[in-house]
């Protein structure tokens, strides 16, 4: 079953959150194609949810900011509550 576009946002963000990472770093972590974590990441820096630092004249690596955070948390927050409403109508 293939991922929708905001499952693909969150699972960047949240490999993220721990430390900055190197492009190689969170396509790993992501476990997604390379077209994919790209097209993630440029979105989430154009919306300033994740920041491009560069280290050195070749490296970069890609950080959370906080308005990242937030969104983060909201849509992890909404995780959360969507298993409950379901625990709920099973328990009914």
């Amino acid at each position: 079953m293939t991922r929708s576009k905001l499952e693909r946002y969150l699972s960047v963000l949240e490999a993220l959150v721990t430390r900055p990472l190197e492009f190689e770093s969170a396509l790993y972590q992501v476990g997604e194609k390379l077209e994919i974590v790209t097209k993630c990441l440029s979105f989430l820096c154009a919306n300033q949810l994740v920041d491009r630092l560069p280290l050195d004249e070749k490296r970069v690596v890609y950080a959370i900011t906080d308005k990242g955070l937030g969104i983060l948390n909201v849509l992890q927050g909404q995780e959360d509550l969507d298993k409950y409403r379901y625990l709920m109508l099973v328990l009914e």
